[in-house]
């Protein structure tokens, strides 16, 4: 039993000296007195590491500091950080971390985390701000009513730029003055859209004027890129009197007393699509009546052929073949009313008919014997 109690106090003597060695001890920082670097860009947000090795440990005071030609303490109510600041400890004690939110170019530079008795860290941390896409001389010409877009934005659309201008050149100061929503002249006609893409600072001016033209000015920190606008007077149309429909195949007639004695370009368009189409009817007429007729001509030497064929025929297997006479003169005499017939006779078995038909009229035929 001594020997247990022994045992239990030998226990509790060792756990209260390791408790006084780390009181004693205090925080021990990662990365003592050693220097990280980080880098980030201008509107996001950004943790600067600060731990303590030993975690239940709680830090007496933590002090964050930025380095401004001297050592400065950053507090959440200087207008700097405002609201953009904030620390872990009291969720975590041995987190000594710093967060830093909607981060701007001028949050560029040295930091360190500083613990009472227990040294420091330093943090180089970068902030690439938004640098413009430059270009050496931009020109736009657009119409009196309309809309046109002032082109200007980041190289990296990553970035959130915390403060960008828009100004206008005055001739008669002779300086670039600020664009303002409010004024008069731009009330209700300007607009941005870094609220929907940070890197597009563009500006687009609606239903411009005359008194737009000029030049405009992109600005940002100490950059800069001039747009030079055209503003003109939008061409009018001309007019046109009413259309005549003549039927509903026939297409608009317009007057064609214009002002400057010619149709417009539609109404030429139509004129000679019409005129085209009327031609080529014509022409298809045309072949129509030219194939009418050979078809006509082929099918008369047809039936004249086939007629003579026929005729032919019919003299080639009769015995009798009648021969009209030519014509003869008036002055010769008149002769008798007589036929001349000539038969020509086959050797067939066909007997030679010797009866003729008397008439009133005599006939006379001659018989040729082969």
């Amino acid at each position: 039993m001594s020997a247990l109690l022994s045992s239990v106090r030998m226990e509790v003597c060792l756990f209260l000296l390791l408790t006084v060695f780390h009181v004693t001890e205090g925080c021990s920082l990662e990365n003592y007195q050693g220097r990280r670097d980080i880098t980030a860009r201008s509107g996001e947000s950004v943790l600067l590491p600060c731990f303590c090795t030993y975690l239940p440990f709680t830090p007496e005071t933590i002090t964050w500091k930025k380095y401004t030609n001297t050592w400065t303490i950053i507090s959440s109510e200087s207008d700097q950080y405002r609201n953009r600041v904030q620390l872990f400890n009291h969720l975590s004690p041995a987190n000594l971390s710093l967060l830093i939110s909607h981060l701007t170019e001028e949050d560029a530079g040295f930091y360190r985390c500083e613990v009472k008795n227990s040294g420091y860290t330093d943090i180089s941390l970068t902030v690439e701000g938004c640098r413009l896409n430059y270009q050496q001389l931009i020109q736009i010409t657009a119409h009196t009513g309309e809309s046109v877009l002032l082109p200007c934005s980041c190289t990296d659309l990553q970035t959130t730029p915390d403060t960008f201008t828009w100004k206008k050149d005055n001739t008669i100061s002779n300086r670039f003055e600020e664009i303002s929503s409010e004024s008069d002249q731009y009330r209700n006609r300007v607009q941005l859209f870094n609220n929907l893409s940070p890197a597009n600072l563009s500006l687009l001016i609606s239903h411009l004027t005359e008194e737009d033209a000029g030049w405009y000015r992109c600005e940002h920190k100490q950059e800069y890129m001039d747009i030079r606008l055209t503003v003109t007077v939008a061409p009018t149309t001309p007019e046109r009197s009413n259309p005549v429909a003549e039927d509903r195949t026939s297409t608009a007639m317009f007057d064609s007393n214009d002002e400057d004695g010619s149709h417009s370009p539609t109404s030429n368009t139509d004129y000679f699509i019409f005129a085209a189409v009327g031609g080529l009817l014509l022409l298809m007429i045309l072949v129509g009546v030219f194939y009418w007729r050979y078809r006509a001509q082929r099918r008369g030497q047809s039936c004249e052929g086939e007629a003579g064929q026929k005729r032919d025929q019919d003299c080639s297997d009769g015995l009798y073949c009648t021969v009209s006479s030519e014509p003869t003169d008036t002055s010769e005499q008149k002769q008798d009313d007589v036929t001349y017939s000539s038969v020509v006779h086959f050797k067939t078995s066909t007997p030679t008919p010797t009866a003729l038909n008397t008439e009133d009229n005599t006939e006379y035929a001659s018989i040729k014997l082969n």
